[in-house]
């Protein structure tokens, strides 16, 4: 592959017309059963507009967990409220004696997080917030599918947030839900013509720099080449940046970028959301199997181990988190080799100071692809990656 800054292997689905068409199935149960929805550009931003509907304003009290994505902080800041960090367990489930002693000390909302697409246990969360006269906001960015006792997942909060953007191969979106509350106030007007086709081009360019369209992959580079000898004609040489199309998380950004929280989904991520909602059958099975292939190369191996070796049987997951023993070591190793692995190392003081688990997760807990775009021997390349990444390291380093 000619473009060496990228993961040998995506990251995060990507198109692939080789695949079969969407299978005639009853979907899986996902955040759109949920409630009403709003579609909007980026999930961080249906999380500006939750905390908005729910009054959050300076001097309120906002729980979320201490081991979290730095962006999930900043709609908190935005609103000049105060970010409060509750524990969790080394499984990443809630420690409830924790956020109950918060909640005892007054707080307006709550945001509850299904890592990794793991359902935390969200009923005993919703009944806290209830005796304690708080909201509930369900982190779903995880876990666009997935139920708990019966019901789908961001049911059960004030308002839920879900990242299409992580289980289909769009170049945006995010998703508000609401099963408690009217959406009306949230209208989400069309973005202009660049975004528009930004959406349509995007999935298309990743594609073909994996291999998946080959003979498009050639007209895109044909596009491109053109466009540039039309630039240099027309003197546009002069080295401006060009103009920002999009927001930034489609980049892999944390940025808020607010000037897009009025703008809904573009009508390409539309779609394919509703084709891959079509084929969820599919998406799961490929999700979980690709996650039990990758666990079982991982698993009983020194210096390394799956967070979560084990998928209940509603989970389909997001990623595989994997807890190594010298993340010092292995994490550049694994960069190094162009591995698509991710870490949020970006936590508030505050927040690592209030939790063990945080403060060690923040370096060792690794998180590595299982999407459903990943072929049976891009995940054999992962694990092997990783194996030698650990077995060069050594085994004995503390986390």
């Amino acid at each position: 592959m000619p473009h060496t800054h990228l993961p040998v292997v995506p990251v995060a689905p990507i198109l692939n017309l080789d695949a079969r068409p969407p299978l005639e199935t009853h979907p899986v149960p996902s955040v759109l059963d949920a409630g009403d929805v709003r579609l909007l550009t980026a999930g961080r931003l249906g999380e500006c507009h939750a905390l908005r509907l729910l009054g959050i304003g300076p001097g309120d009290r906002v729980l979320l967990p201490a081991y979290h994505c730095i962006s999930m902080l900043y709609p908190i800041q935005w609103l000049g409220a105060e970010p409060v960090f509750y524990r969790l367990h080394p499984d990443t489930s809630i420690d409830f004696e924790d956020m109950a002693a918060h909640l005892a000390a007054g707080a307006k909302a709550v945001i509850a997080t299904h890592f990794f697409g793991f359902a935390q246990d969200i009923g005993r969360v919703r009944a806290l917030c209830d005796a304690h006269d708080a909201a509930l906001i369900e982190d779903c960015a995880h876990a666009f599918f997935g139920q708990w006792q019966g019901r789908p997942l961001g049911s059960f909060g004030d308002y839920a947030i879900a990242s299409p953007v992580k289980f289909f191969p769009v170049f945006d979106g995010g998703c508000l839900i609401s099963a408690r509350h009217s959406l009306e106030a949230v209208r989400p007007r069309t973005g202009d013509a660049a975004f528009q086709i930004k959406a349509v081009l995007d999935p298309l360019e990743r594609a073909t720099l994996y291999g998946r369209l080959s003979l498009l992959g050639s007209l895109l580079w044909l596009k491109n080449t053109l466009w540039t000898a039309l630039k240099r004609r027309r003197g546009r040489t002069d080295g401006a940046a060009a103009p920002v199309i999009g927001p930034s998380s489609s980049g892999g950004g944390a940025e808020l970028a607010l000037e897009w929280l009025e703008t809904g989904m573009s009508r390409a991520a539309r779609l394919g959301m509703q084709r891959g909602r079509r084929a969820s059958a599919r998406i799961a099975q490929a999700r979980r199997a690709n996650y039990r292939r990758l666990a079982a190369a991982l698993s009983g191996l020194p210096g390394c181990r799956p967070l979560r070796p084990e998928l209940p049987d509603e989970t389909v997951p997001y990623v595989l988190p994997l807890l190594v023993d010298a993340p010092a070591q292995v994490f550049p190793a694994l960069k190094q080799a162009r591995v698509p692995v991710l870490r949020w190392e970006d936590m508030p003081e505050a927040a690592l100071t209030a939790c063990p688990v945080a403060n060690r997760y923040r370096s060792a807990l690794l998180q590595l692809p299982c999407h459903q775009a990943l072929r049976s021997h891009e995940i054999d390349w992962i694990a092997a990656q990783v194996r030698a990444a650990v077995a060069a390291a050594g085994t004995g380093v503390p986390a």
